[in-house]
């Protein structure tokens, strides 16, 4: 019997010693961060950032993981999501994409792939597009689409606003139905 409860007490040691070793090791932080070879000032996982105005919130962002850089004022965010609102509290318009950074040096919101904005007004689609912060003025590019209602228009690039009331593309064609008395050239 001494033989088994020395033999029990030499295990649960072995596993003590282990278990301290593990939990005492460097832990991994996760690979491809946003600045190659510079650690974040800040790391966070399932965050909601809400920014406000006085009582008025002018937008919430969620995103699976950020990270945030202060000397060089960025943050870089996966898997978001923006909900825009009017000073009225409505929503005013959604933005969703693979991957964000807001730089807060220049207030930009950068997002890059399966970019998706709708309003009221309609949806755009694009690879990249750059949000101006200041202004609500978007610009996206490496091919776009607006679809509005049954109408979809293509394009290589787009200026619009967060409401993608006025819209410019360039390079543009189209899929639809156009009423003549719409058409303002």
């Amino acid at each position: 019997m001494k033989k088994f409860w020395r033999n029990s007490f030499h295990i649960w040691k072995i596993i003590s010693i282990a278990v301290l070793i593990i939990s005492c090791q460097k832990q991994e932080l996760p690979q491809n961060l946003p600045i190659e070879d510079k650690l974040p000032d800040e790391l966070a996982d399932s965050i909601r950032v809400v920014t406000t105005t006085g009582k008025t919130v002018d937008y919430v962002l969620d995103a699976v993981h950020m990270y945030k850089y202060y000397d060089t004022k960025q943050t870089f965010a996966d898997t978001v999501f923006v909900t825009f609102y009017n000073p009225d509290e409505t929503v005013k318009s959604t933005l969703e994409c693979n991957k964000a950074e807001v730089n807060d040096a220049e207030n930009t919101l950068t997002a890059v792939g399966n970019v998706v904005v709708k309003s009221e007004n309609g949806i755009l689609k694009a690879p990249y597009m750059i949000l101006n912060r200041n202004t609500n003025q978007i610009f996206a590019s490496r091919g776009v689409i607006l679809i509005r209602g049954e109408n979809t228009l293509y394009g290589e690039e787009m200026e619009t606003d967060l409401n993608l009331d006025r819209v410019e593309i360039t390079k543009v064609s189209a899929e639809g139905k156009l009423d003549e008395e719409e058409i303002d050239w």
